[in-house]
């Protein structure tokens, strides 16, 4: 089988080179479809009706997949009402020791993919989804506002980690929580519970990273956090989103930890 790719991107040129060359020599590529419309929320739907196969490979411009990456994905499709297939990249960059040293507590605990949570940088997907799929102008947390939508319809799977490399930015936090606030996406008690695993967890990582600085990149993380949902309470506004199945609407839950916060991607 092969499937169009489509890449979402601010800038044709920060796409990883590697990522280019394995998709422009991969026999499953169809067409190459580059979208650079703003914000990413607009981008994933634009690009999507521009693809003409049944299934859509999707990335984002910061990884790199191996040149098998569609053959470890293909056989989750056939399962009954699957319509999005996706696996946990693994982070490279600055400030990544922590964040596997993190990952490492974290997985003891539950494996990422186990975990109700959208890994959107990698993603084989229905392009029938986006005939019906109609978000909000957004950078942030589109993740999940696209998880939600595909599981009104259907099932998003989570193989094991196949090889998918992210190269790891850090974000402004408190302007992605910020949105997350004002989205509605976390009751308030889940959004402590998330604080409280970066403390713990964070705390716990010691023993893999071997320094401090970890705990404290997550006690940084956490203010900043706490600062964003603050000042996003304190704004009145909110951003009205799709809820077509407010019941799958994923838990920031203790084992989750770090990846769907630390997963807010600098593309758009």
């Amino acid at each position: 089988m092969k499937v169009d790719v489509l890449i979402c991107t601010k800038d044709p040129s920060k796409i990883r080179p590697a990522l280019m060359d394995t998709i422009r020599s991969a026999s499953w590529v169809n067409n190459i479809v580059i979208e650079t419309s703003k914000p990413l929320s607009t981008a994933r739907k634009k690009g999507a009706l521009k693809c003409q196969t049944e299934w859509i490979a999707m990335f984002d411009d910061d990884v790199e997949i191996p040149s098998d990456w569609l053959f470890h994905l293909l056989p989750y499709t056939t399962q009954p009402d699957v319509v999005a297939v996706s696996s946990p990249s693994r982070d490279y960059g600055a400030l990544t020791e922590h964040i596997k040293s993190y990952q490492v507590v974290a997985d003891k605990i539950k494996p990422i993919h186990t975990r109700d949570t959208p890994f959107i940088d990698n993603t084989l997907i229905k392009r029938s989804v986006f005939f019906t799929y109609n978000p909000p102008p957004l950078f942030y947390s589109e993740d999940e506002i696209l998880y939600r939508h595909v599981k009104s319809l259907g099932k998003w799977v989570h193989p094991p980690h196949i090889g998918v490399r992210h190269f790891y930015v850090q974000k402004d936090v408190v302007k992605a929580h910020i949105t997350i606030k004002q989205l509605g996406i976390y009751p308030t008690f889940r959004f402590l519970r998330g604080r409280l695993a970066y403390f713990i967890l964070g705390t716990l990582a010691v023993g893999y990273s071997h320094t401090w600085r970890t705990p404290l990149f997550f006690l940084d993380w956490n203010a900043k956090a706490i600062a964003g949902w603050l000042k996003g309470s304190v704004s009145g506004q909110s951003i009205k989103s799709p809820r077509p199945n407010a019941g799958t609407v994923p838990d920031e839950e203790l084992l989750r930890t770090a990846f769907s916060l630390y997963n807010y991607r600098e593309k758009i």
